[in-house]
């Protein structure tokens, strides 16, 4: 996600059917010490059902299960956050906890930005961006990410592992966000 384990993919691109929805395109791509991810996907369900599911910024563990704990640290205006998140993301036996501090906000065209802070992260440079408009059939998304760890990652098998993590964790989110988009409104929340 990221706010999400800022999803991030190379040398991946996929069509195919998935679930209800239709996942497009992924796209991970890796410069120098910088991930980056690209999504295209389209779901059974209104934009703005996937922006108030992307935006519960509590329930963030929702959409991937690796993000431990989410919180609001700051609201700065009506969509206009500041997001610390959790996540514990393994890819084999190699584990790693890694914390985020983002600001999040809601454009006036529905555009979700996350810029991260690096003073509080695990990362040295992040940004993320979900677009979203409505087609014939529901919503279409296009996902866009890119991190720069500051951990030290070796330099054979490290980005190999960071590229494996962050397919994993996109292929992980957009499931669970399908899904969550699908079910049914639940009383007082998204």
């Amino acid at each position: 996600m990221s706010v999400r384990v800022s999803m991030l993919i190379l040398v991946l691109a996929g069509v195919g059917t998935v679930w209800a929805g239709e996942l497009l395109e992924v796209g991970i791509e890796r410069v120098d010490r910088r991930y980056a991810v690209d999504i295209d996907a389209r779901f059974n369900t209104s934009a703005e059902r996937l922006r108030v599911l992307l935006t519960d910024y509590p329930n963030l563990g929702r959409i991937n299960a690796s993000i431990q704990h989410s919180e609001v640290l700051e609201t700065n205006a009506p969509q206009q956050h500041c997001v610390r998140t959790e996540a514990h993301v393994c890819v084999g036996f190699f584990c790693k906890d890694i914390v985020q501090v983002q600001d999040v906000g809601v454009l006036a065209d529905g555009t979700i930005l996350a810029t991260l802070r690096p003073q509080g992260s695990y990362f040295s440079y992040g940004i993320a961006r979900w677009q979203f408009w409505e087609e014939p059939t529901g919503a279409r998304m296009r996902f866009h990410s890119e991190i720069e760890p500051a951990f030290w990652v070796p330099p054979i098998i490290g980005p190999w592992l960071i590229q494996r993590a962050l397919r994993a964790e996109t292929l992980k989110s957009v499931a669970n966000l399908e899904r969550l988009a699908e079910a049914p409104l639940e009383e007082g929340g998204p």
